[in-house]
């Protein structure tokens, strides 16, 4: 991961001069997102600067423990309180999320009125300008560069465990417990150092993998066993879940996530999507088993989405049932190689 010695001079000019900081990261957060951003505001606190989380919206239980001894303000509920802190501050870092409009609509707006300067960390596809860029698409994780930048920043490879406990948690969930995106020596350079700090990995990902409520254990089950359709011939399959059904199970967020991945253990399959009624519109999830099918491009191209290579997310305002026949269609064609 080669960094420029002037853009870490220049963060750490910024980071001298400023009063506040902010850290803010994409809508609808998973491990990645809340591991590097607690990850950045344990280490400005570690230095003694006025930071604050902002959050989109509610964050999965699983990972709810990452943020229990941070300042943070969850933007669905307190929007005035998290404009306001946004407008006040003077040095913005935005982490997991290459783009303000990934923050949803209203805060969008907010973040392109910012005059202050604006540090993105990141490893997605077609990131935005700021002022700072740390994006490095072939990095595992957000929290695999934010190591990085830390490690440039204060010339230590062994953080605190508060530092070193979330950077953990948010590669395991990004990289789905080192089983994608997971195959580059310096990888395992930097989770043996998060584990020199003295954090107990097991019990990490036994919050993080190992910890559902008996409705989300049921809602696996369904999904799974009522709701999976497979097309042999093309290699592919999807899951669909209503909202009446999400309901039926007593949705929280966090319940569907890793839902898609168990598509992917079918032996027969190389593509496959979940398809989720929430938030007046259809979410969707993609996954591949090698870069020869690009997720990616297929969201951009199709379902107004994008983020990596084998994992991608897009979005319908259709209805499912429109949505289900579209997608049957392109993997009938097999649109979801796209060339």
């Amino acid at each position: 991961m080669k960094f420029k010695t002037k853009d870490i001079l220049k963060f750490q000019q910024y980071i001298a001069e400023c009063n506040r900081i902010t850290i803010i990261t994409h809508y609808n957060p998973d491990g990645d997102a809340i591991g590097s951003t607690v990850a950045l505001y344990n280490y400005f606190k570690l230095i003694m600067k006025d930071v604050h989380l902002v959050i989109p919206n509610y964050l999965p239980y699983s990972i709810e423990f990452l943020v229990s001894q941070t300042e943070y303000t969850i933007a669905e509920a307190e929007f005035k309180k998290a404009k306001k802190r946004l407008q006040e501050t003077d040095l913005l870092i935005i982490a997991d999320m290459n783009a303000n409009q990934r923050a949803g609509e209203n805060l969008e707006k907010v973040l392109n009125e910012m005059q202050c300067p604006k540090v993105l960390i990141d490893h997605h596809i077609g990131p935005q300008q700021f002022d700072l860029n740390f994006s490095f698409p072939d990095a595992s994780s957000t929290c695999e560069v934010v190591w990085n930048v830390l490690y440039r920043l204060s010339k230590k490879k062994v953080f605190p465990i508060n530092i070193s406990e979330p950077l953990y948690a948010g590669i395991m969930t990004d990289t789905g417990s080192l089983s994608f995106s997971c195959n580059a020596p310096e990888l395992y350079i930097v989770i043996s150092n998060l584990l020199k700090s003295g954090i107990k990995a097991n019990k990490i990902n036994q919050k993080i993998f190992d910890t559902y409520t008996h409705d989300r254990l049921n809602l696996l089950g369904f999904a799974i066993s009522k709701k999976l359709r497979v097309f042999e011939k093309q290699r592919a399959a999807f899951i669909s879940i209503s909202a009446a059904e999400l309901k039926k199970f007593n949705y929280k967020p966090g319940d569907l996530e890793g839902v898609v991945n168990y598509c992917l253990k079918l032996e027969n399959v190389d593509f496959c999507a979940l398809l989720s009624e929430r938030d007046n519109k259809i979410r969707m999830s993609f996954r591949s088993k090698s870069e020869d099918i690009d997720v990616n491009k297929f969201a951009n191209k199709y379902w107004k989405g994008g983020g990596h290579i084998m994992a991608a997310g897009g979005k319908s305002f259709l209805s499912l049932e429109e949505t289900v026949k579209i997608l049957t269609n392109q993997i009938y064609k097999k649109e979801f190689i796209v060339k």
